[in-house]
């Protein structure tokens, strides 16, 4: 038996999902709320309080980089790795960069989309959410988005790096169709999430200077998996970042120019 936990709008379940897609998996879906991820019903089968868990046969596996990894190991289904040791090494520089990067996504996700409802709360409430996430650099960071916004050192460090990711994928996709080679990889499901979340906030602003990222993200689009994964089920949380998304991309602009 086969289960996936995870939430419509999270960016590592939507990598987990593309996975499971790509391989035509059949797996029983649980699909939670943010608000579950905190209870203690949920802790119980992931003490991180996060997306995608993977339970397969009894068996968990935790972290999405190596949930994709697994299903594309102990399934059957398209090779999503390379056959070489060396083409193996660069996809799993892209699934270390994706991680990299997932800190810099969740920034940019909640200081533009999030924050909005957040400094709406009362002092208890928000010490109440900031204390309900069990990492302490989490915490830590949360916490300076909502005090800081846009105007903390994390933001503008986030756009930075989030530019130097597109640079080095334009760079990769000048000279190859996918971004490990010629074949579509784990590390294309890898990035796909993060370049979905960089739309959703209206902020495809960031691409212009790389036409082979945006070819790319076009190709993604085009894949069965992306339909099954995203044109079924949108994220509910789409309007409100496209809202937000739109009164921050002047500012966000600004930082680029």
């Amino acid at each position: 038996m086969l289960e996936l936990y995870h939430f419509h709008g999270a960016t590592c379940g939507l990598k987990a999902r593309i996975a499971l897609a790509e391989k035509g998996i059949d797996y029983v879906e649980h699909a939670l709320t943010r608000e579950e991820l905190r209870t203690p019903q949920y802790r119980m089968i992931n003490p991180n309080a996060v997306v995608p868990t993977l339970i397969h046969n009894g068996n968990t596996v935790f972290e999405s980089s190596c949930i994709i990894n697994y299903i594309d190991d102990a399934f059957e289904g398209p090779a999503l790795k390379p056959a070489n040791p060396l083409g193996v090494a660069y996809v799993w520089l892209w699934l270390k960069r994706a991680d990299e990067c997932l800190s810099m996504i969740g920034t940019l996700t909640y200081t533009v989309s999030m924050r909005p409802k957040l400094i709406a709360m009362s002092p208890e409430e928000i010490e109440q959410h900031i204390q309900g996430i069990p990492n302490a650099a989490n915490r830590a960071r949360r916490r300076r988005i909502i005090e800081q916004g846009f105007e903390g050192s994390d933001f503008d460090q986030s756009i930075e790096g989030l530019l130097k990711m597109l640079s080095d994928m334009e760079n990769s996709l000048m000279n190859n169709e996918w971004l490990s080679g010629e074949n579509y990889t784990l590390s294309d499901i890898a990035i796909t999430p993060l370049i979905e979340r960089i739309h959703e906030l209206e902020c495809g602003g960031l691409l212009v200077e790389y036409p082979s990222v945006k070819d790319w993200y076009e190709r993604i689009q085009a894949r069965a998996s992306y339909e099954d994964c995203l044109g079924l089920t949108p994220n509910p949380e789409g309007r409100q970042h496209s809202e937000n998304g739109k009164k921050a991309w002047p500012y966000i602009k600004s930082l680029m120019d």
